[in-house]
């Protein structure tokens, strides 16, 4: 019996290295990979991540192909950045339908045992980030596309949360909708993307303190009076939106200068406690595990673009259009109740299943072996009770947007931030009549 009771104790002790190990397996090296990103090392962070994809492990595809396929973003090489973006999507898609064994692990372990499938704004951004690659490449159809399944996606998520969830609408892809449309000479739809934008933003401004940028206006009565609805047209313009020249159609294209800024949040665990009383009423407290994202860029950075050309020279400053700082906190905030049930429940099947091993325990005859079995019951239930803590790291804290309604003609960029830690210097671009020239520009530092 001694040798029984031994023989549990060391299972549970190396059971809960070995757990404890898994968890920390990416740990240092996202050290390295933030410490690259950090001086706009892309690249070398990428090879990184490839030269230790065993590190993610296999529940981590998903997340492996996210960072990959933003670090490719990053550098500008859409194509690369496609692959890995639409081999995570592919792995979301079959998780979707979650085994029902894994579920009963994760119940009664934590969700760290499930493959990662990514919160529901990080879908979102999977597509997001298609749609800016096939921009930039000027693919407006394949662009397009990626657009569309950002708003099915949306609707199913708040067909799920029975529309009570606040991420419902996309106002930044909702706007770059409006600019896709437009390039591709599909006007009235362009509007009407527009128009959507300026009203999601206002939900965007009620729940992540983000305002439609000044020229979404502008965009709304340009594209109304180029379709002759003047009711709109006029609508607009008292609420802000200059008057446009039909004539100047032909004689403008347009910059979309896309900045990314700061790192996206990360999630920490916090372990509030809860009280349940046994069947002789003495009341046990003890703690759950719970996810909470933390911001890492707090800064106010503003962006000042410079477009400099024969033809034409032009000045303006970038402007906050999607937060995901916000974005994240808000959508985890809202998902936690769910999130709290579950925990809650594992850790009272663990505290009834500690306390009845405890009691078997007590039968055996050796003081040692139970202060022994009894230790490590109590680290394996608390080791094991873990918050989900996974997250897209390799995200832009916030998206900025500038625009510029310029001649046809070439131009050299210049994009400089406000406090003098960053400037990106004469990016060659060129804009048609009538179309819009995408560019982005990456400060995740």
């Amino acid at each position: 019996m001694k040798k029984i009771v031994f023989v549990k104790a060391l299972w549970l002790s190396t059971a809960l290295s070995t757990f404890l190990f898994g968890c920390s397996g990416t740990e240092a090296l996202f050290r390295d990979i933030n410490a690259d990103i950090a001086k706009g090392n892309y690249r070398q962070a990428a090879d990184l991540i490839r030269k230790n994809q065993d590190a993610y492990g296999d529940k981590n595809l998903v997340l492996y192909n996210l960072d990959m396929g933003t670090l490719f973003h990053y550098l500008g090489e859409a194509d690369s950045s496609n692959k890995y973006l639409l081999h995570a999507e592919t792995e979301i898609e079959n998780l979707y339908t979650k085994s029902i064994s894994q579920q009963v692990i994760s119940f009664l372990l934590n969700d760290n045992v499930l493959p990662y499938d990514g919160e529901d704004f990080e879908r979102v951004m999977v597509n997001v980030f298609l749609a800016l690659n096939f921009a930039e490449q000027g693919k407006i159809d394949d662009a397009l596309v990626e657009a569309r399944k950002v708003d099915l996606k949306l609707r199913e998520y708040a067909r799920q949360y029975d529309d009570k969830n606040t991420y419902k609408e996309d106002a930044f892809i909702r706007y770059v909708t409006g600019a896709l449309y437009e390039s591709g000479g599909e006007i009235n739809d362009a509007f009407i993307a527009y128009r959507n934008a300026f009203e999601t933003y206002k939900t965007y401004e009620a729940n992540y303190a983000t305002a439609a940028p000044d020229f979404v206006l502008d965009d709304v009565v340009r594209t109304a009076t180029l379709m002759g609805f003047d009711e709109e047209a006029t609508e607009f313009m008292k609420l802000g939106g200059k008057p446009y020249d039909k004539s100047l159609r032909k004689e403008e294209g347009s910059i979309l200068v896309i900045t990314y800024v700061g790192r996206a949040p990360t999630k920490a665990e916090v372990r509030p406690t809860v009280s349940i009383a046994d069947t002789a009423g003495i009341i046990h407290t003890f703690q759950i595990a719970l996810p909470k994202f933390v911001a890492r860029y707090a800064g106010s950075r503003v962006y000042h673009v410079e477009a400099l050309g024969a033809a034409d020279t032009l000045t303006t400053r970038c402007e906050v259009a999607q937060d995901i700082t916000a974005i994240a906190g808000k959508a985890l905030d809202e998902r936690l109740t769910n999130i709290y049930l579950k925990s809650g429940g594992r850790a009272i099947l663990k505290f009834l299943a500690a306390e009845k091993a405890k009691s078997e325990l007590k039968k055996n005859e050796s003081t040692i072996a139970n202060v022994l079995g009894s230790i490590a019951i109590d680290l394996f239930v608390g080791a094991t009770e873990q918050a989900d803590t996974r997250s897209w790291q390799t995200l832009p804290a916030q998206i900025h947007l500038a625009r510029l309604n310029v001649k046809p003609g070439k131009y050299s960029l210049r994009v400089a931030a406000s406090d003098g830690q960053f400037s990106l210097r004469d990016v060659e671009v060129e804009v048609r009549p009538g179309r819009t020239s995408f560019v982005i520009v990456d400060d995740v530092r």
